[in-house]
């Protein structure tokens, strides 16, 4: 979501830059995929929160997936449904609800950071309290999530709360995440029944 000052290319920005992909985040979401298979079915339905620039949106309509991606700035993905609008806004979040059920709702959104490690795991942990909020809204029965989530301490707690809400759940950091990052994955598979309305 957050736009971020230029880094130093390495080299899967430079690869991303030559397959045609907006960014190098989408060698993460490959990882997690070839992990936990999340594109596995056929004809899956995706929301992408907080998608720009836009490779995660792209690797998902690559994988077949019909699409709906979503960020703060305006976004243009070939092949996906792309909204403009802030996720946590109730009323963004029932505009997506009518476009669902999602079978996958991922999102590699990070806050606006303030360069306060403190500050900016709290609004990073926000988000995804936000998405997991809202699951009964978007995602269909048995469905998947990923989401990106800053290191600071509350990682234990939100993964007991992905782990009450799906069959599996587990964090993974995938070897692509740049080394100085403080970045993870929560990823739940297979909503469990209880949790849905």
């Amino acid at each position: 979501m957050a736009k971020r000052g230029r880094r130093r290319q390495d080299h899967l920005a430079r690869r991303a830059r030559s397959e045609g992909f907006h960014a190098r985040s989408i060698y993460k979401l490959e990882e997690i995929d070839r992990k936990y298979r999340l594109f596995s079915g056929d004809s899956l339905s995706v929301l992408d929160l907080g998608a720009a620039p836009g490779s995660w949106t792209q690797y998902a309509v690559q994988r077949g997936a019909d699409v709906t991606a979503i960020d703060l700035v305006e976004l243009d993905v070939e092949g996906a449904r792309c909204l403009q609008g802030d996720f946590t806004e109730p009323e963004v979040v029932e505009l997506l609800a009518k476009l669902g059920p999602y079978d996958l709702v991922m999102s590699d959104a990070a806050p606006a950071t303030s360069g306060n490690r403190l500050v900016d795991t709290g609004r990073s942990e926000a988000l995804v309290e936000s998405i997991l909020w809202n699951l009964d809204r978007w995602l269909a029965p048995s469905g998947a999530c990923v989401a990106k989530l800053f290191q600071g301490g509350g990682e234990q707690a939100l993964l007991r709360s992905f782990q009450d809400q799906f069959a599996r759940a587990a964090l993974f950091r995938p070897a692509s995440v740049r080394k100085e990052s403080f970045e993870t994955y929560l990823v739940g598979l297979e909503r469990k029944e209880a949790a849905l309305p």
